[in-house]
């Protein structure tokens, strides 16, 4: 296995939460905690990318994961700039990805994403239950010129980079997992049930 990383995407603004939303609780746990925790067992080192404003309070709550902001000229462009980001700050070969707001993600999850990864391929990502899941993923470094451009034509789609690469797409009939596992939280409606648990 090459060496891989892993990336919490924690940057969004979390306009329609009200709140950012890695410093919501599942079970007293905080939702970035839950992503970084599932990463560990399978990646060197942790990066949490956030917004300028987030920074500070990341780096009291870590010990050793490192706290990174977007890159300033990309700052802005969604997931692709913070994936840039971390392979700006790295040498791994792969990025593992996690978003800070899918609070059921588990280790076994990541680990069984992993298992799939292969040079062959550029990326390998979720699709269980028919839904696209970019930001549950590997990514090697290859894909970093194709993001660079991207993000320097304003294109931050996740679908567009997908287009320029070689992708392997693991679904349900390649693992099983519940549907829950992948469940984002967007709003406080969303959070409503979680935060009663």
């Amino acid at each position: 296995m090459e060496r891989m990383i892993g990336a919490v995407l924690a940057g969004g603004q979390s306009r329609r939460f009200g709140s950012p939303k890695a410093f919501a609780k599942r079970k007293d746990q905080y939702f970035f905690q839950i992503a970084v925790d599932a990463l560990h067992p399978f990646v060197k080192e942790v990066y949490i990318v956030s917004h300028p404003d987030l920074v500070a309070r990341f780096e009291r709550m870590v010990t050793n994961e490192k706290v990174v902001m977007d890159e300033e000229r990309y700052r802005g462009q969604g997931p692709l700039a913070g994936l840039y980001t971390v392979m700006k700050q790295t040498e791994a070969d792969w990025i593992f990805v996690l978003p800070c707001d899918m609070p059921y993600i588990q280790s076994d999850t990541v680990g069984r994403m992993v298992s799939y990864v292969d040079h062959a391929f550029d990326i390998v990502v979720s699709t269980h239950f028919g839904r696209l899941q970019p930001l549950v993923g590997a990514y090697h470094r290859r894909t970093m010129k194709w993001i660079e451009h991207m993000l320097q034509h304003g294109d931050n789609r996740m679908r567009s980079l997908f287009e320029h690469c070689s992708v392997r797409y693991v679904n349900e009939q390649d693992f099983g997992a519940e549907e829950i596992v992948f469940r984002n939280v967007n709003d406080l409606d969303e959070y409503a049930d979680i935060a009663a648990e």
